[in-house]
């Protein structure tokens, strides 16, 4: 009876096309049905999800004319453009401000690839780096991306140039010695109007920022301790305080009156002081050969110290010619003066070694302060 039912299966399986381990195979998978529903469900949730960031493809250039140090002004157009368009938005703001200070212009001008004259006399005469984007207008009113681009309007940056912060007691040049109260009163005056504090480190946010502007300190004095504790009371989340000093290396540790390396040390590690270079024993550089020693050597030493670069460098006296000039650039990328007034990048030949600074002395004023380090 058993060899009968048995027969009769295999017959049934002929008959429907299917063989023997097909028959197998199906039974097992119906065997297991809960553990392949495990095994799914973990795998999935193990499985990284991967998101698309689309990316950007223009559809066309924008073209914008050429702008000097001094301009305030562009001229902008859409050019290879992929498609027939009669109508451009210019979708335009400023860095420094943010996109939620965008402002849009319309050029219907096709027969000049959509130009438009840009003044930034539309965000208040500000200048600074700017972002453009240019959308399409289709005939319902929607906007399409063609094509993105910025310029850039160089801002003034004012360079200050402090020595001593301490009461004068009749000792040195009174003229080099601004009263602690006096440059607390003036940095508070930067943080009350909204400037921002750089080192050289961050040259490159010059024009990504409102108001841009450096504190710097010549020759490393003790006294310069006085501005490092009126910086770090001053500093909270929305005013981040930045100085740069200026030390003569070969003076580092050589008495009551000079920063010690434990100073250096301090001043750097708060995150407010850039350390940086007056040559190794204050050598009028014009009148020198050593330059190795007075240039190279006092870099490297402030480097040991720090364990950071060191890429910028007061002249002393403010003494340079064309020779201290080739001889600077072999070590360092920016070299700061005593020529007075603010800086501005105007695309001249070694013009960030011959780097003009704002001189704040025992009698300025803080209305004089004020006119120094207005933007212009």
């Amino acid at each position: 009876m058993q060899k009968l039912l048995y027969f009769a299966l295999i017959f049934t399986l002929l008959l429907s096309g299917c063989s023997l381990k097909e028959a197998n195979a199906n039974s097992h998978k119906e065997d297991m049905p809960a553990a392949n529903s495990k095994m799914t469900m973990k795998m999935s949730k193990v499985s990284p999800m991967i998101k698309k960031i689309p990316v950007f493809e223009p559809h066309a250039m924008i073209a914008i004319s050429s702008i000097t140090f001094d301009s305030t002004r562009a001229v902008l157009s859409t050019v290879e453009r992929k498609s027939d368009v009669s109508e451009i938005n210019y979708h335009i703001w400023r860095i420094a401000d943010g996109k939620e200070g965008i402002k849009m212009f319309t050029s219907t001008q096709k027969e000049n690839d959509f130009s438009f004259l840009f003044d930034i006399k539309e965000f208040s005469g500000a200048r600074g780096e700017y972002q453009v984007e240019a959308y399409e207008v289709n005939e319902d009113g929607t906007q399409v991306l063609l094509a993105k681009s910025s310029l850039t309007f160089q801002q003034h940056v004012p360079i200050l140039m402090y020595h001593a912060i301490d009461e004068y007691n009749g000792v040195g040049l009174k003229d080099l010695f601004v009263t602690p109260a006096n440059f607390e009163a003036q940095m508070s005056y930067l943080k009350d109007k909204g400037y921002t504090l750089l080192t050289f480190e961050r040259w490159d946010e010059v024009n990504k920022v409102n108001k841009p502007i450096l504190v710097t300190f010549d020759d490393g004095m003790k006294n310069n301790l006085n501005a490092f504790r009126i910086l770090q009371e001053l500093k909270d989340d929305q005013f981040q305080p930045a100085a740069t000093e200026y030390v003569i290396a070969g003076w580092i540790d050589s008495g009551p009156y000079r920063l010690s390396t434990e100073d250096i040390k301090e001043m750097m590690n708060s995150g407010i002081f850039s350390i940086q270079s007056h040559t190794m024993s204050h050598a009028d550089l014009p009148e020198i050969t050593n330059y190795e020693q007075e240039l190279n050597a006092s870099k490297e030493k402030i480097e040991q110290i720090t364990g950071k670069p060191v890429f910028a460098i007061a002249y002393p006296y403010g003494h340079f010619n064309d020779q201290v000039v080739e001889e600077t650039k072999k070590y360092y990328k920016f070299a700061t003066t005593t020529k007075p007034g603010q800086f501005i990048e105007k695309g001249q030949s070694d013009e960030f070694l011959q780097m003009r600074r704002v001189r704040i002395s025992n009698s300025t004023t803080i209305n004089q302060f004020a006119a120094l380090v207005e933007p212009r």
